[in-house]
């Protein structure tokens, strides 16, 4: 095996492995119920504080973790609960953060490539939010041209951003399929007779925070 694919052996972008949803960066919070009495009104996503990791491992054990980058979006707010929003993701700076120099460069561009998200002809991914209950969101996330559904356990409180303002702060976690996306690289789903093996399911976790829209 040659040392391009040595370096991938436990590259996927998505893989479960139980990953504790990131802190969102403010440590002035309140509530803990999902949508608890929040201000009605459009919430813009920052660029500076949202925070999604991926986890990704082999059938033995070992893998990799990174980032993807948020690019924007937004959530409605009615009622005191979301409503509706969307999550846009730049697949084009998917990061690898477990690796540094050449290993690092290398695994980053196969995960752009046609084996995993084929950023060339997908550069983007959209999560979009279609309602909460109680603190489970359910979403639809178009990746790799192909969408799929997902209920998502969520937290969502509010939180002081700059102006004297409440923004809104969304976190939580979800395993994500990479194969209901047309990422079948080494799966054992699709191939059994492989040396080794990519996981099917992912750890995504993430925190996100909303400023309102003046």
């Amino acid at each position: 095996m040659n040392k391009f694919f040595s370096i991938l052996l436990g590259a996927s972008l998505l893989a479960a492995c139980g990953t504790s949803a990131p802190e969102s960066g403010h440590d002035h919070n309140h509530g803990s119920e999902a949508s608890a009495n929040l201000a009605d009104g459009l919430y813009a996503i920052t660029k500076v504080a949202p925070k999604v990791t991926w986890s990704a491992e082999k059938l033995t054990g070992d893998g990799h973790q990174g980032t993807l980058a948020v690019s924007g979006g937004k959530f409605k707010v009615a009622n005191g609960q979301i409503q509706d929003g969307v999550v846009n993701f730049d697949m084009t700076q998917i990061a690898v953060t477990d690796l540094t120099g050449e290993e690092k460069s290398s695994l980053e561009g196969h995960l752009r490539s046609g084996d995993f998200f084929n950023v060339e002809t997908h550069p983007n991914a959209v999560l979009t939010v279609n309602s909460i209950e109680g603190n489970t969101l359910s979403a639809s996330l178009d990746m790799n041209g192909v969408k799929v559904d997902y209920s998502i356990p969520v937290n969502v409180s509010q939180t002081d951003v700059p102006g004297d303002q409440q923004g809104i702060t969304v976190t939580g976690k979800f395993d994500l399929d990479r194969t209901k996306h047309n990422i079948t690289y080494r799966s054992q789903t699709f191939d059994d007779k492989l040396d080794w093996f990519i996981k099917d399911d992912v750890a995504v976790a993430f925190a996100v925070m909303g400023v309102p829209v003046q």
